[in-house]
């Protein structure tokens, strides 16, 4: 089998001469931690228990210290600015390829060890720092009540003894926080996790935005650690690199599972292992009962060639094959590196902001995003905690362009996966993103009326997974707003997209007109010119598979290959008012509104959609006037349906119904060039439309049975009463036909 995660890991080595000056400009560390106590408003990340509790000062024949200046020996390994590794030669930046730990990647003074801190090590009640020129190595279970970072200090795991950093409040990263990178990963054998715990999910503050003025233009919020919101805190410069052993996220089945067979194969298991979590994916067809609900999760109890036996067997049928389109997929959940919340009844999370880089690959994150439940004194406190997610990059604009997130599992927390906020180049990769609440995945800027090129550029999401994420709170209380979310929030800027991405199982509790497996929204997004959108896939959705609400866009290459079945609303429902997008080679079939509900009108001359497999498409009421056709082209019907083409039949109300540039009572104008249609099924049901001009031009028509076959290859359709001179009623249609 071809492993799919292979790829050459480049490290950028030292800075110009020097692997701590930071002299060629790259981000400049600062030397000191301002302490803003309250001012502002901003707590002190600690809380301010006691003194701080420091390392006792290196001795001659310790480690060598990092950041301490100078220039790197060849081979040796110091403080590189971010994102670098090590060094290749002396006072060289060439970047090289590497493999393999450096001996000095792997040391570091015992956190467990007393004389580290000069004779006690730190409990729940210490708030630990880590100075500059220090290297502190987690070897142990750990404990502290916070710990800070600071610029040029380093606190790394272990690559030999499993670990575990408990931490009673913010870890913040100033510095270096070190659990592998993709070159010199913590070993299968090795665990190294870091748990975060003592946060109650109502007391988080967040980071609101101000208040919306009407010339407000691009709100840049500031953001410091907040010691009532606990959690991982990148700031300034802090770096963060985390690579367990390498671990494919997710696949496709290729042999299916269910009741009474607990065996499967995937596409690609790439490091899966007994003992592994594994989740199935629902695969059922709309009919059945809650076919949006059916995910089952089991340990992997052997592995015999690419065949993967679970415990038990599954409560439900999983589909899998090797080159069809009704297949579920394997979420693997498990990972040696792990950043989770102590349990499930709270939750932290991870701030990537200002200058900081994050680069996860093969990590595990659980039970983090957290959400504001009712509290008995404030019970309109719902939503929220703004800017807290599991993975939130916060404003950041090219500093977070060498950040990224691979081969990773986003589960059980109880708000969103990944977040991008006006944060450019993010690579996100190979990711499983499962049961949460809220939008899983959004790239997005804040923004009162002002110009969109600063949404998040250069992200085009690969491989990313969102499953089973719901609308309303799990306990009672309050529940969400049920519009604008979804398992990804998908247009950014320029560069941005989703390619081979799946949604399925979002809006499995709750609900909401909008709610969708994709969604291309109004509010904090782009309009990208270089924009993909390919080979995706939402099913067993419980409503739509996607959701398009966008207008003015530019004209952007087509959307290929994607694919929409068994969802409960529409299969793409197509909106708001006027756009660009097109759609060519996709499969939009067994959904519970149409496989195409269309809204908006085209704004410029290409097809809509050109070439397709569809149970049917319903045109919506339109909210504006059309001023050129909308051209569908080479649609092929599949039968499940009893008619192919269809339109909202309600009156006119208030406006004229016989001007076509009427925008009370707006016309409906379709050019169906090429359609294919089964036996049996009724090509066109035109019926009473609000706008008696409103008329499809049939092109290239043909049709099996015998009933059609005296039609001609091109017609045109208006309202009945709408009498054009050469045509006559087609009772079959509810239409005026005429000839062409």
């Amino acid at each position: 089998m071809t492993n799919s995660l292979e790829w050459t890991v480049i490290a950028t080595v030292c800075a110009l001469g020097a692997c701590a000056s930071n002299d060629d400009g790259a981000r400049d560390v600062p030397t000191a931690v301002t302490d803003r106590g309250d001012a502002g408003g901003v707590q002190p990340a600690s809380g301010g228990a006691g003194a701080p509790v420091r390392p006792t000062p290196t001795t001659p024949g310790q480690t060598a210290s990092p950041g301490d200046g100078g220039t790197c020996a060849s081979g040796e390994f110091c403080q590189p600015p971010p994102g670098a590794m090590g060094c290749a030669e002396s006072g060289t930046c060439t970047p090289v390829e590497t493999e393999d730990c450096a001996a000095e990647e792997l040391t570091g003074r015992s956190f467990c060890d007393p004389a580290t801190w000069g004779g006690m090590v730190p409990d729940a009640s210490s708030d630990v720092v880590v100075p500059s020129g220090e290297v502190i190595l987690v070897d142990c279970m750990a404990e502290a009540r916070t710990i800070e970072i600071e610029p040029g200090g380093v606190l790394r795991a272990s690559h030999e003894q499993s670990s575990r950093l408990t931490l009673h409040g913010n870890l913040v990263v100033r510095g270096r926080l070190e659990y592998g990178r993709a070159g010199c990963r913590i070993p299968a054998a090795v665990t190294a996790e870091i748990v975060l715990t003592g946060m109650q999910d109502d007391r988080y503050a967040g980071t609101p935005s101000p208040p919306e003025t009407a010339d407000s233009g691009p709100n840049d919020v500031a953001m410091e650690p907040l010691a009532s919101d606990i959690g991982l805190w990148l700031i300034d410069r802090g770096v963060f690199t985390g690579a367990g052993a390498l671990k494919k996220a997710w696949s496709f089945l290729h042999d299916g599972a269910g009741p009474g067979d607990a065996a499967f194969s995937v596409e690609d298991a790439t490091g899966w292992s007994e003992g592994d979590r594994i989740v199935l994916t629902p695969s059922a067809q709309r009919s059945e009962p809650n076919h949006f609900e059916q995910f089952d999760e089991g340990a992997l109890a052997g592995i015999d060639g690419t065949t993967f036996t679970l415990e038990s067997a599954p409560a439900f049928a999983h589909a899998g094959c090797s080159d069809c389109m009704r297949r579920a997929e394997a979420l693997n959940l498990t990972r040696n590196v792990v950043v989770r919340s102590a349990d499930d009844s709270a939750h932290a999370h991870i701030m990537v902001a200002q200058q900081a880089l994050l680069q996860l690959d093969s990590v595990e994150l659980r039970w983090l995003g957290p959400e504001w439940g009712r509290e008995e004194d404030d019970s309109a406190r719902c939503g929220g905690p703004e800017r807290r997610a599991p993975i939130w990059f916060h404003q950041q604009d090219d500093a977070s362009e060498q950040s990224f997130v691979r081969h990773a599992s986003i589960w059980g927390g109880q708000r969103h996966f990944v977040m991008v906020e006006r944060s450019h180049g993010v690579e996100l990769t190979d990711i499983a993103g499962y049961d949460a609440f809220d939008t899983g995945y959004a790239l997005f800027y804040d923004c009162v009326d002002c110009e969109r090129d600063i949404a998040p550029r250069g992200t085009v999401m690969r491989e990313v997974l969102a499953a089973k994420l719901g609308v309303a709170l799990r306990e009672e209380g309050c529940l969400r707003i049920g519009h604008r979310h979804s398992g990804f929030s998908v247009s950014g800027g320029e560069g941005s997209g989703c390619e081979r991405c799946v949604a399925t199982g979002i809006g499995y509790v709750g609900g909401g007109a909008d709610v969708s497996g994709f969604a291309w929204q109004e509010g904090g997004s782009g309009r990208p010119v270089d924009f993909v959108f390919n080979d995706s896939v939402a099913h067993n959705n419980a409503n739509h598979g996607a959701f398009i609400w966008h207008n003015e866009a530019q004209a952007q290459p087509p959307y290929r290959n994607d694919a929409f079945w068994s969802n409960g609303g529409n299969g793409i429902h197509w909106g708001a008012y006027e756009n660009q997008f097109v759609l060519q080679d996709f499969t939009a079939v067994d959904n519970g509104l149409s496989s195409v509900g269309v809204r908006a009108i085209p704004s410029d001359e290409r097809p809509r959609l050109d070439g397709a497999t569809l149970d049917d498409l319903h045109v919506l009421a339109y909210l504006l006037v059309q001023d050129r056709p909308n051209i569908l082209r080479d649609l092929s019907f599949t039968g499940a349906r009893p008619v192919a083409f269809s339109q909202i039949h309600d009156p006119c109300e208030g406006g004229d119904e016989t001007d076509p540039g009427d925008s009370d009572c707006t016309r409906i104008w379709l050019r169906i060039e090429n359609p294919t249609f089964p036996s049996g099924v009724k090509p066109f049901d035109f019926g009473w439309t609000a706008n008696r001009e409103s008329v499809w031009e049939i092109r290239g028509f043909s049709h099996p049975d015998a009933e059609y076959r005296d039609l001609p290859p091109d017609f045109d359709l208006y309202r009945r009463d709408n009498e054009v001179p050469g045509g006559s009623h087609h009772a079959q249609f509810d239409a005026w036909l005429v000839p062409r």
